[in-house]
């Protein structure tokens, strides 16, 4: 293996010293260079190819250290972004990990804790090295993917059935990596929608959250025959507890770090886990259908999110599914009911076309025109394939509309 490249962001220089130092003793490792400044690191982020690790000083500056790690996260996805701090603990490791960061360490770490962690955050960025090809940041839109948690109000809402459909859609488009993620800890039922058995689930990912490897996914996900990659929830339901929220942080960033379009199905019981997921998404769909028990759980799903401080309101889309001109309520009365922006497209029910498609496991051809466009309608409004802008263009039903 050629020696692991790695680029130091400080202008302290007894801090430069001691780590020159110490990677004497360490031969697989090579100090490239050091970025005295934001601005000096940044170029030679873009300019050093063969770069694995850049180990960030939190008292770097201009930009402060957790906006470089994002900001080198965004330009070099294959790039292993190390804060350096004089303090580890859970809420330093929160936050680094939020931004983007592999890992947090001590700035007077011991020879074998450098040599580990290095280590680690090397094997991650030559796994996405070798996962999107070559390395450059535009092969992934120099961004960090989209995650998109669909969630549900009630049961029967086809939560399920569309979270699979969507990253269906999106993944039917050429150059885009989809990750379906289950997150309906309890009772997840994905394999069933997609005829699949696998060994690995999320639980498997819970240890070792905090240094996933493109190793440890690669052998956990499955991979469906129609392109999206599969983290199917836990077996037992016990398990639901495992996935904390430092867990599921950990695990959403890391998938997010390694494909465009995260899809989570977050059902409808809301664990430490999923509370996490909507807290961390970039858009939050709920599933709601034209009945007033489903619409009175979606505004007591939404306060809930909005007492644990995950998610705002006017953050969450609502999507009517099995909305017929039939029905009742119709979506200019559910939108003042529910007090939530709604979705545009309305999902209509499909149960015959739905069924077929699920008992032959063929979900990506169902067979009703109205319900496949109206599932892709509808990922042009979330952001998941190219359409409507995400923000929603075009006339949205807002709350309270007349």
């Amino acid at each position: 293996m050629n020696d692991i490249k790695i680029l130091l962001a400080s202008d302290d220089q007894e801090l430069f010293s001691a780590f020159r130092a110490v990677m004497g003793e360490m031969p697989d490792f090579e100090l490239v260079g050091v970025g005295r400044n934001s601005n000096e690191a940044l170029g030679l982020v873009a300019t050093e190819h063969d770069l694995d690790i850049v180990l960030i000083d939190e008292n770097i500056g201009p930009t402060p250290a957790h906006d470089l790690v994002r900001e080198i996260s965004m330009r070099r996805p294959n790039c292993a972004a190390v804060l350096l701090s004089t303090s580890v603990d859970e809420n330093v490791l929160t936050r680094a990990l939020e931004a983007g960061a592999r890992g947090v360490l001590s700035r007077q770490p011991s020879l074998e804790e450098l040599q580990t962690r290095l280590s680690t955050a090397a094997e991650w960025a030559r796994g996405i090295s070798r996962w999107i090809g070559g390395g450059q940041a535009e092969t992934v839109g120099g961004r960090r993917g989209r995650i998109v948690v669909v969630a549900g109000s009630k049961g029967g809402t086809g939560t399920t059935t569309l979270a699979v459909q969507l990253a269906l859609t999106a993944a039917a488009k050429k150059n885009r990596s989809v990750c379906l993620v289950d997150m309906d800890l309890q009772s997840g039922d994905v394999p069933s929608y997609l005829d699949m058995v696998h060994r690995r689930t999320i639980a498997d990912l819970v240890e070792v959250a905090g240094e996933i490897t493109g190793s440890m996914l690669a052998d956990t996900l499955f991979v469906h025959p129609d392109g999206p990659h599969v983290l199917l929830a836990p077996v037992e339901a016990e398990q639901a507890e495992d996935v904390t929220a430092l867990a599921a942080r950990q695990i959403l960033g890391a998938l997010r770090s390694r494909y465009d379009t995260v899809i989570v199905d977050c059902g409808t019981f809301m664990t430490e886990g999923t509370v996490t997921a909507v807290e961390l998404a970039d858009k939050v769909a709920l599933t709601v259908t034209p009945d007033l028990p489903s619409l009175r759980s979606a505004k007591r799903m939404v306060r809930l999110w909005a007492r644990l401080e995950a998610r705002k309101g006017e953050e969450v889309v609502a999507v009517l599914t099995r909305q017929t001109r039939k029905n009742e309520i119709q979506p200019d009365f559910a939108a003042r009911i529910l007090g939530l922006p709604l979705a545009k497209t309305t999902i209509p029910p499909a149960f015959r076309a739905l069924e077929k498609a699920i008992n032959n496991a063929s979900l990506s051809k169902v067979e009703d025109d109205a319900f496949r466009k109206a599932v892709l309608q509808l990922a042009g409004e979330l952001g998941i394939v190219d359409g409507e802008p995400a923000d929603g263009g075009g006339k949205r039903i807002k709350a309270g509309a007349r």
